[in-house]
């Protein structure tokens, strides 16, 4: 489709941003000129540097929070405000190829989303951060039975009704992105994973490994548990099964009699599938 005939909406959380955020509108302005209708929104979350004085000297939507409420709440209260059916969403750190989305919008109208995957010739993510990514997309494709070259870019176009269905369980923390990748894939929505370059941030991240690769990991088990449970509770169930009777098998023959450790476990294993069909029932007739 020709980009010429969208109309977009683009967000932009920012939390002390004062080194890149006009320079990140002006290259948005200037990529997305061919547009039929273009809305900025800047969301200042709460900076303390001047951020919120340079964004208003901009020609955008300025979404000021007195206090950081974070990325996700940034981004609910600017999609909550958009005033086009198509949302892009970037960061404000000169991270991301913002020449890259006419090409993502061209897309648009045949996915529900299309993420810009951070799997380009140039792919500037810290170190630190490597291991824990690798860790998480593998449990998020795991559970959720689809390839995800990127759980959780930061550049990316999706319907903006889309995403309302789901708003409910957006965080307002920096798991926005990734919920919204899961709860599209699990609900079996069109996704399409486009790849870019990624390049190193402008300041200092407000990103903690530790913390951050906990929350998605629990994030990442809640979302799929909540639309996809058997793939939650049978594995874990079936291997709890599995080795309480290979134990078992093995007390009995050596001692004559099954010992409470291997009963205990088959029978979690039993209640763990239970639970697992309780919640895909639930989950089934929720959709009816």
């Amino acid at each position: 489709m020709n980009v010429s005939e969208l109309e977009a909406t683009f967000l932009i959380p920012a939390f002390d941003e004062e080194g890149s955020i006009a320079q990140t509108v002006e290259a948005l302005l200037r990529h997305t000129s061919g547009l039929k209708s273009v809305e900025i929104i800047v969301i200042n979350d709460g900076s303390k540097d001047r951020t919120g004085e340079i964004a208003r000297t901009l020609p955008v939507k300025l979404i000021e929070h007195e206090t950081n409420l974070g990325y996700g709440a940034s981004l609910k209260d600017g999609l909550l405000q958009a005033k086009y059916d198509y949302i892009v969403v970037t960061d404000a750190d000169g991270t991301y190829p913002l020449e890259e989305i006419p090409r993502l919008l061209a897309l648009a109208p045949e996915y529900a989303m299309v993420v810009g995957a951070r799997t380009g010739e140039v792919v500037k993510v810290p170190l630190l951060r490597k291991p824990g990514k690798w860790l998480i997309t593998r449990l998020a494709e795991y559970l959720s039975k689809r390839k995800i070259p990127d759980l959780n870019s930061g550049l990316r176009v999706f319907q903006k009704d889309v995403a309302l269905r789901f708003f409910q369980l957006f965080p307002d923390g920096f798991s926005f992105t990734t919920t919204l990748t899961l709860a599209m894939l699990t609900n079996h929505y069109k996704v399409h994973f486009m790849p870019i370059n990624y390049h190193k941030r402008v300041g200092k991240s407000s990103i903690k490994p530790l913390r951050d690769f906990t929350n998605f990991t629990i994030l990442i088990i809640r979302i799929c548990a909540y639309f996809n449970p058997l793939n939650v509770f049978v594995p874990p169930a079936v291997l709890l099964i599995a080795m309480g009777i290979v134990k078992g098998a093995v007390d009995y023959t050596r001692q004559g009699h099954l010992g409470l450790l291997e009963i205990t476990t088959v029978m979690t294993g039993i209640q763990m599938i239970f639970i697992g069909l309780l919640a895909d029932l639930i989950d089934h007739r929720m959709k009816l």
